[in-house]
């Protein structure tokens, strides 16, 4: 099926999508570009896709052609693609995956940087983490800076958003889960750390660190060492460093 206008029901609802809100309420969000689209598994649900003619039409959903003009229009890239695809968000159950016998998990204590919350993310893949729970006030996991950086990394581990940091904390107390809280403040190197078979790390805030409230109620404080007079990292970064140091710890 064609549409030829900016104007039509199926473009309008794309552009909304570039807010929280209609994200929210509708449970869908934009995943954009060929390789992204590609990677979208088969247990997620595709509304449909978008697409200009000159592109190799995915199959599975229903598939929607317009030019590349609507493209540009609708597109949240400066170089678009010429595919994106509307999907329904997936819910995962927190208690399944707390469950586990050993593994490494992560708390995000507000991130709020698109580019650093992706790359988070598909760090968290790639390191094996069951889980990643990202609290009130960060950035929303689902719009479309995050899913870009996340290079289909999204869609490979459970996420939960707008989770009261406290509460998973306690969660964590009750399944026997250790936490690492990743402070500057801290006396213990993360490199020199024994981290248990199952354990949390907690990143905080780009500029504030973690929230008092989850800084006290983790079991250690760590830091990363550093060989300058350099007092922090990007939050990125530092999470990188630590879940690489973990997760050689961990046997999963």
């Amino acid at each position: 099926m064609s549409i030829e206008s900016v104007n039509n029901k199926i473009i309008k609802q794309i552009v909304s999508l570039g807010d929280k809100k209609a994200r929210d309420e509708s449970g869908l969000f934009v995943v954009e570009g060929k390789k992204q689209v590609s990677e979208i598994p088969g247990d997620w649900t595709v509304e449909y896709f978008v697409a200009s003619q000159d592109n190799n039409m995915p199959g599975g959903a229903k598939t929607y052609l317009v030019s590349q003009d609507i493209i540009r229009k609708i597109s949240d890239t400066d170089t678009p693609q010429g595919i994106l695809a509307v999907v329904h968000k997936k819910h995962y159950d927190m208690q399944e995956v707390l469950k586990s016998e050993r593994g490494l998990f992560l708390l995000l204590d507000t991130i709020q940087d698109p580019g650093n919350l992706g790359t988070i993310i598909r760090t968290a893949h790639a390191y094996g983490v069951k889980g990643v729970f990202i609290s009130k006030n960060s950035v929303d996991v689902f719009s479309p800076k995050v899913v870009r950086a996340t290079m289909g990394s999204v869609f490979k581990i459970p996420l939960f958003q707008e989770c009261s940091a406290e509460q998973v904390m306690a969660e964590f107390i009750k399944k026997s889960i250790k936490t690492y809280a990743l402070s500057i403040t801290a006396n213990m190197y993360v490199s020199d750390t024994k981290f248990a078979d199952k354990t949390a790390l907690i990143i905080g805030n780009e500029s504030k660190g973690i929230g008092d409230a989850v800084l006290k109620a983790a079991d250690y404080c760590v830091k990363i060492k550093m060989l300058s007079d350099i007092d922090s990292l990007n939050a990125a970064v530092a999470c990188s460093i630590a879940l690489y140091e973990a997760s050689g710890q961990i046997s999963f």
